[in-house]
């Protein structure tokens, strides 16, 4: 019986690891073009925050398939005078998956990864997985259920 407590035990243990790695998203792949912050996929049609460290005064804005940045602008009060700021917005149509953003600074490009959410098949995801948890437990309680009756009876 502890072989089965330890197998049922990992099983939740990877299946946890999976919802968890679940959430994850990509948003940065050059040091000099950071978009968003929290690398978490954007849903078509919402704006991200994007900065680039740039201290050239020719750049051109942010875009990528199904992406468009706004220019880039200073900080006002003179912070950080070698950081750009912008916003991208993400196209309602965009197709779900990694998108290469590419922005210049001084005619060097500079390049990071979006990742634009699906549509639905994410709360499916879950939602199986936790039925799949469910089932997991109740295996477990059964098979303790069972154990008692034949060490007591």
């Amino acid at each position: 019986m502890t072989g089965v407590r330890v197998l049922l035990t990992t099983l939740v243990a990877v299946l946890l690891a999976v919802l968890v790695g679940l959430g994850a998203g990509t948003a940065a792949a050059d040091p000099g073009l950071v978009i968003g912050g929290d690398g978490a996929p954007v849903a078509p049609g919402a704006t991200v925050p994007a900065q680039m460290g740039c201290e050239d005064p020719a750049t051109t804005p942010a875009a990528g398939p199904g992406v468009a940045g706004s220019a880039w602008v200073r900080d006002p009060e003179g912070h950080q005078p070698w950081s750009v700021s912008s916003t991208l917005t993400v196209a309602p149509d965009a197709e779900p998956g990694p998108v290469t953003v590419t922005a210049t600074c001084g005619g060097r490009p500079l390049t990071a990864t979006l990742t634009v959410a699906g549509s639905g098949i994410g709360p499916w995801r879950i939602v199986g997985a936790a039925v799949v948890l469910l089932l997991i437990v109740a295996a477990m309680v059964l098979l303790q259920r069972r154990r008692r009756r034949t060490t007591t009876g």
